[in-house]
């Protein structure tokens, strides 16, 4: 099994290009150009890069010895924001495993809502994956900005 941590503020570049990486082999072909550089946009945001540096935006990432294999990212606390697994890592538990350790962040931080729920956006490619995990649907598939996506939450 994976390990998984919270990276390190030099690990951020690596943790970005990851997701840009797997995002453009999986994700890219069901999106617009305008949701595609949007996405490229989000991993390349200097305030969203500000965020984690400042402790505001946590990210966690699996590794396989020392190569980053997965990362999992939250923002407002509770909200999934980035899920990513390398194409040879995947459907080896290494998605669920990051979203276990999130969710125990989120328990031991105390920062949640009554009802205690993570909410992620899936996009089409993950819609299996988190309802395989046990995310519900809120609303239909929304389009915006390019992007494709389903609101999900799990309830912790």
């Amino acid at each position: 099994m994976a390990e998984i941590r919270e990276i390190e503020k030099y690990e951020w570049e690596d943790a970005m290009a990851l997701c840009w990486r797997v995002f453009l082999e999986f994700e890219s072909r069901v999106y617009s150009e305008e949701g595609v550089r949007n996405f490229h946009n989000f991993v390349n945001d200097r305030t969203l890069h500000r965020a984690f540096m400042n402790g505001g935006y946590p990210v966690f990432a699996a590794y396989h010895g020392s190569r980053m294999v997965g990362v999992g990212a939250l923002r407002n606390n509770t909200h999934l924001s980035l899920l990513f697994v390398d194409k040879d890592c995947q459907r080896n538990g290494i998605g669920a495993a990051l979203i276990d350790t999130m969710r125990q962040y989120i328990l031991a931080s105390g920062k949640f809502t009554e009802e205690c729920c993570m909410t992620v956006n899936s996009s089409p490619y993950a819609v299996r994956f988190y309802h395989d995990y046990g995310f519900t649907d809120t609303e239909k598939v929304q389009y915006k900005d390019g992007i494709i996506y389903t609101p999900m939450k799990l309830y912790m």
